[in-house]
């Protein structure tokens, strides 16, 4: 009985451990992804912060710019949703 059990375990043991290797080595990649990831956002971050410190107006204005369209946008939805449930 022993020798099924340890058959069992040793075939077990070779169709998984191609799997296993293969899921660690993915793991190290998005590991590898998430820290550039995190790199590319700090860089960034840190680019925009100099950049609205060289220019606030500007910054300001762009800023002023988004949310009165996004504001325009959300009313003209908002007004249109409204009309359709009359």
């Amino acid at each position: 009985m022993a020798t099924v059990t340890e058959s069992a375990t040793k075939t077990a043991r070779e169709y998984a451990e191609p799997v296993l290797a293969a899921v660690e080595e993915r793991m190290r990649d998005v590991r590898r992804a998430v820290v550039a990831g995190r790199h590319a956002v700090e860089d960034c971050t840190a680019e925009a912060t100099i950049e609205v410190r060289r220019h606030p107006f500007v910054s300001l204005g762009i800023a002023v710019g988004i949310g009165t369209l996004f504001g325009c946008l959300i009313g003209f939805t908002a007004g249109r949703l409204s009309g359709r449930r009359m």
